[in-house]
């Protein structure tokens, strides 16, 4: 095995969440030069020709891209057909969970406790069998992307054409609860970790683009302020919904905790890198430093023990 790894970086892509994956990127590359590795960035909206013409001097991929193209199986069928390890879940993983209405059938099949919910196709003729409020979003985007917190019917029609822009639109019950994220880090001997869950407190109408990536709209608590006994069931869940999806190396799924009752919403496949994100904040408090976190990945993905991966 050579000690002297190079990483390819993918960031940006052509989704709605580019800016957000160009910013994760370059915390990624940053982290992976600290630790020694040599690392190549590519972005795949202009320069994947290029990327395939260096692949036989690539050992490992680092796709740090969110949304479309990055996180519904694309990205990860090219890695695949190329024969070149890569950080993350394979392609059925990803489709998995990008797609919210596949995801929430597994959740279901899985005896996961969902909200109830009900899904449109673009221009559709819509009976909504749920009462205000509800959630409005896209079944496959990410970051909140057309989303909306509906809580007349008078907002409905709006928020439903907001949400067609991306094709069907899930509708659930909203449920007020305090919301929480748990992050699953696989170890090397292929046993999952749940990290210290982190409670969500938006400034916000809801947990929107601008209080996920905006300090000033959001504040982040972790550990979460809940009791012991709820914090292992959401470590729990959150481990199966990794497990269940057929997801590796890392995952990050969001819960809502109503009462003494946790419904969960989504699992994050490639969750963000950048300095505001849940995912490396929540290593953090189980002592991962994020160089560290990065490394592992890696490592993960080749897999080797962490001292070989290491550039002399």
């Amino acid at each position: 095995m050579k000690k002297n790894l190079t990483v390819a970086v993918l960031a940006g892509g052509t989704s709605a969440e580019r800016g957000v994956s160009r910013i994760s990127g370059a915390a990624v590359a940053q982290a992976l030069q600290k630790k020694g590795f040599r690392v190549l960035t590519f972005d795949p909206k202009n320069q994947l020709p290029k990327f395939i013409a260096a692949r036989n001097e690539i050992d490992v991929v680092f796709p740090a891209l969110h949304g479309r193209g990055g996180e519904d199986g694309e990205i990860q069928k090219l890695l695949t057909k190329l024969k070149i390890p890569f950080v993350g879940s394979g392609v059925r993983g990803m489709q998995n969970s990008f797609d919210k209405v596949r995801a929430k059938k597994i959740y279901r099949a899985g005896k996961l406790p969902i909200a109830r919910q009900q899904v449109f196709a673009p221009n559709s003729q819509v009976r909504l069998k749920l009462k205000f409020p509800v959630f409005v979003k896209p079944a496959r985007e990410g970051s909140s992307f057309g989303a909306s917190l509906v809580r007349e019917d008078r907002q409905f029609a709006a928020a439903l054409k907001k949400a067609w822009t991306f094709g069907a639109a899930l509708v659930e019950e909203f449920l007020d609860g305090t919301e929480i994220s748990v992050g699953v880090l696989e170890n090397p001997n292929g046993k999952l970790t749940a990290l210290p869950p982190i409670e969500i407190c938006s400034k916000n109408s809801f947990f929107d683009f601008k209080a996920k990536y905006d300090s000033k709209f959001s504040e982040e608590i972790v550990p979460a302020r809940i009791s012991r006994t709820l914090e292992k069931r959401a470590q729990l869940l959150a481990k199966k919904a990794h497990q269940l999806l057929k997801l590796r190396h890392l995952s990050r799924s969001d819960f809502i905790i109503v009462g003494a009752q946790i419904y969960i919403l989504e699992t994050n496949t490639l969750p963000g890198f950048t300095p505001n994100s849940l995912f490396p904040k929540e290593a953090a408090a189980a002592g991962i430093e994020f160089a560290e976190l990065i490394e592992r990945l890696i490592c993960l993905a080749i897999p080797v023990p962490v001292s070989a991966c290491r550039k002399n």
